[in-house]
Parts: C-alpha cells; sequence; structure tokens
C-alpha cells in the first residue's frame, strides 16, 4: 500500500541555514561554525530519514493490512508529536519509528541510558533516549487516533540507527526494537512472534475484533484513516534566524528563487558553468510529450522522486547535471542541455 504521507521538503531551511552562515561567517567565526554544524545535522538526518522511508515503503509496499506515513506533526491540546515514521494496521496495532543519525556511534547501557561517541572529545556523550522520545507520543497520538475513529489496542517502538553507525545494545530482548534499517524486518517479527505468545491479552483482543460487530479494518478504511492522518499534519515553521538571537536582513530571501517558472516557455536560468538549463515543461514540449510523462519517465530512470506530489532530483540527476530550483515557493527540476541530450528520444527533435 502506497504511504499516506512523505517526508516533507527542506529546501527553504537549507536556504535559510546557508544564508544565515553567509551572513555571520565575516564576522562571528564560532556562530558561523555553530550554524554550519547545525546544517549538516539537518541534512545528515533528512537524509536518514528517507533512507528510512524507503526502506519501510519497500517492505510494506505490498501490504493490504498496514498503512504508512512519513515525517508526521500533530499538535492536540497543546501538545505536540513529531513522529518520523508512523504505521497503523487493521488489527489497531500501531508503530512508531524514530530515526538516528549517530554515524560515529551508539551505545545502550543496560539500564536503558543511550550514548553517542563524540569523535572529537573521544569519548561517549549521553543523550536524551529515543525510546522515552518516541514513547511520549503516545498520549498525543493516541488523542488523534480516537478523534480519527482509530481503535489502537498497542503502540509499538522502533529506533533506527544509521548504516554506518556502531552499535552497541545489551542483548536482552528490551533493545530488540533498536536496529539498523536492513535489520527491521527481522526486529519487527521478534516483536510479532512475542506477541502472540507473551501478549496473550492484548492478541485476544486483536482476535476478538474478527468477531466482534466492528471488525478489523478494510484497506480503504486504512486508506481514509491516512488520508485523515496526513491532513492534520501540522508542519513546523522555524526561523532561523531568530534562533541565534539574529534579525533577518531585508534583502535575505528564505528560498533561491530563479527567475523563471517550471511552467514558463523559455529556458530557466544558466548554471554556475554558463550552460543553460530548461524546465520540465520546456523539455516535454521539445519531445513531443506532457510534462506529466516526461516527468514519470525520468522517475524511472532514477532521476527524479516524488516528494509530497512535487517531483526533485536524485542524487544521481544532481551528479548528471539536474537541478532542484524553487520559483514562488513551489520546487521544480531543471535540466542542463548536456543532460536531455541524453535523454533525447530517438525521434523528435531538441
Amino acid at each position: 500500500m502506497k504511504p499516506a504521507k512523505l517526508i516533507d521538503p527542506i529546501d527553504e531551511d537549507i536556504a535559510e541555514l546557508e544564508a544565515v552562515h553567509q551572513h555571520v561567517v565575516a564576522t562571528d567565526k564560532r556562530l558561523a561554525r555553530q550554524v554550519k554544524a547545525d546544517l549538516l545535522k539537518l541534512k545528515a538526518g533528512h537524509s536518514a530519514e528517507k533512507s528510512a522511508a524507503h526502506l519501510l515503503d519497500k517492505h510494506h509496499a505490498d501490504s493490504k493490512t498496514a498503512i504508512v506515513l512519513h515525517d508526521l506533526r500533530l499538535e492536540v491540546d497543546g501538545d505536540v508529536a513529531q513522529i518520523d515514521h508512523l504505521r497503523i494496521n487493521r488489527f489497531g496495532y500501531v508503530c512508531l519509528y524514530e530515526t538516528k543519525s549517530f554515524n560515529t556511534g551508539l551505545k545502550i547501557d543496560k539500564d536503558g541510558t543511550f550514548w553517542r561517541w563524540d569523535k572529537y572529545q573521544k569519548q561517549h556523550v549521553e543523550i536524551p533516549s529515543p525510546l522515552l522520545q518516541s514513547k511520549r507520543h503516545e498520549t498525543t497520538l493516541g488523542k488523534v487516533l480516537n478523534m480519527i475513529n482509530y481503535n489502537a489496542l498497542e503502540f509499538v517502538h522502533f529506533v533506527l540507527v544509521d548504516y554506518k553507525a556502531s552499535l552497541e545494545k545489551p542483548k536482552s530482548k528490551e533493545f530488540d526494537l533498536v536496529c539498523r534499517p536492513d535489520r527491521l524486518e527481522e526486529a519487527e517479527k521478534k516483536k510479532t512472534d512475542r506477541l502472540t505468545t507473551k501478549d496473550f491479552i492484548i492478541t485476544t483482543k486483536a482476535i476478538g475484533r474478527l468477531f466482534s460487530p466492528e471488525g478489523v479494518y478494510s484497506e480503504e478504511d486504512l486508506k481514509k484513516f491516512g488520508r485523515k492522518l496526513a491532513r492534520l499534519h501540522k508542519p513546523l515553521k522555524r526561523d532561523h534566524w531568530a534562533r541565534y538571537g539574529l534579525t533577518r536582513p531585508e534583502v535575505v530571501k528564505p528560498t533561491p528563487t530563479p527567475v523563471r517558472s517550471d511552467r514558463a516557455d523559455d529556458a530557466a536560468n544558466p548554471n554556475d558553468n554558463g550552460e543553460e538549463l530548461l524546465s520540465s515543461h520546456k523539455v516535454a514540449k521539445q519531445f513531443g510529450m506532457s510534462t506529466q510523462e516526461f516527468l514519470e519517465r525520468a522517475e524511472a530512470a532514477g532521476l527524479v522522486e516524488k516528494s509530497d506530489d512535487v517531483y526533485v532530483a536524485t542524487d544521481q540527476g544532481l551528479q548528471l547535471g539536474a537541478e532542484n530550483r524553487v520559483f514562488r515557493k513551489k520546487p521544480y527540476v531543471a535540466w542542463s542541455v548536456s543532460l536531455i541530450n541524453r535523454l533525447r528520444p530517438e525521434k523528435g527533435k531538441y
């Protein structure tokens, strides 16, 4: 089943942090280093979330019994739940996935204390427990699920650690749900196996729903729940200038703004190498196809991917000469002439 919500883009946040860094780099080296570190952390966290989202989507793509949402921020009664990934199934099981991008290493003590390795201090530094962070979202999420008439029987919490990170943890089953993304399927299976043997009351309730008037939720029910949750998403609006005690200069724009629209008939701005860039609409027109058809072909070739109904260039596309741009706060992909020449169909004139 397709995910009901994808990862929110961070183009505006990146543009703002880069503008802040440029603003202070000549006058406050210490603050500039902090901004640069925050920017790298933002990108690393976003990359980790996208990797986990890709794995979850792939793992549950053919499922008709569960639906997945990514990067979900919910507000109710003054409380906020920021959930990296959420999966709800037709029996009432709710799985929350917290992603961590500590690629230098993560360690867990027997008492549940979490530590990350600080390569500069050459020692472990205590961090807030991701499991407890996730569990604190239960109350808020539970209220929201009640609002949409989804009856949750149990909340299960997973922590996904960066592929590159070393992971030290006790052999206790309590920490089976802290794993790397490639071990997630195994961790989910262990949890399912334990539910059928130890969590008798919860399992009985789930089985009981098969024979109750309410029954289990259908595939269409899950899609409706997914759409409702997606509509309740409240994206966080960050003021990066105020965060560092700065006032935004009048001349600073929150996002890079190209001269041409994605639907303009003429070319976008040249890139840094002086090469002309073309909008997807312009390229599709020259190829004799619709913009949507062209983008779907580019997606099949791995050059773009769809995020919240907007196409963005993938790492592969960026390396080959595509660029992610924004016009009036709407992201679009611009294409270099050299890349388009490679993609040109055998028939048709460029």
